[in-house]
């Protein structure tokens, strides 16, 4: 098993607000709305899926407002209980977050509510940021980058898997657990994940297969990890 990573990292973090990007929402919505994005996972064809918590609103309404964003190449409804709703966005490859990922950025938090939109990425410390400023005023530039600070990040574990795990089994992994997959009822099937990543059903589950035999012998296994046969 590797154990030369480091359990602290240090980053930059950047801070973007935006009060125009929830227009959308506000325009559509009645009440108290609020956004969280839980997670932004990337697929081989330079798109990508985020997962959102919305409380408040109606289903109808809220896809409507998700599909007004020009990044949004489509939206569905994974599951709602009571006024909390769990929306899957499939997002084009011009869209902010693939912008992060030039700059070797992941989001942290993105957040939605009647205050406006507030994004914060981390990013390595000698970014520019004034770079990363103008590629996202690109896709949408009414969001300013606002403030940034050094931090000290401890990801050696989330770092030690993605290590382990070959890139699709990463994204198998990550759309099963955000798209619902492992709910009951389930929120997404086998077929309608395997469809997001362009490949079959069958494909789909042996990338789950051996995430999960890789993921066991991180957590379980006594003797050094051996990636011989991560080819998938």
């Amino acid at each position: 098993m590797p154990t030369d990573l480091e359990p602290r990292e240090s980053r930059q973090r950047l801070h973007f607000v935006s009060d125009a990007l929830a227009e959308p929402f506000r325009s559509l919505l009645d009440g108290n709305v609020s956004i969280a994005v839980d997670s932004v996972v990337h697929l081989d064809d330079g798109t990508h899926l985020q997962y959102w918590t919305v409380t408040g609103g109606s289903v109808e309404n809220l896809l409507a407002a998700v599909e007004q964003f020009p990044t949004t190449l489509d939206a569905r409804m994974l599951s709602t209980v009571g006024d909390t709703h769990r929306i899957e966005t499939h997002g084009s490859s011009d869209s902010l977050f693939t912008a992060f990922t030039r700059f070797d950025g992941s989001t942290r938090s993105a957040v939605s509510d009647p205050n406006g939109v507030r994004i914060t990425a981390d990013f390595p410390l000698d970014v520019d940021r004034a770079a990363v400023a103008a590629a996202v005023r690109e896709v949408y530039p009414d969001l300013a980058l606002v403030a940034w600070e050094d931090v000290t990040t401890f990801d050696a574990v989330r770092r030690l898997v993605e290590r382990a795990l070959t890139d699709r089994q990463s994204t198998a992994l990550r759309i099963a657990y955000y798209g619902g997959y492992y709910e009951r009822p389930r929120q997404s099937t086998g077929a309608e994940l395997a469809a997001r990543m362009g490949i079959t059903k069958q494909t789909f589950n042996t990338h789950l297969q051996k995430a999960y035999r890789t993921l066991f012998e991180l957590l379980l296994a006594d003797a050094d990890y051996d990636d011989t046969d991560g080819s998938a």
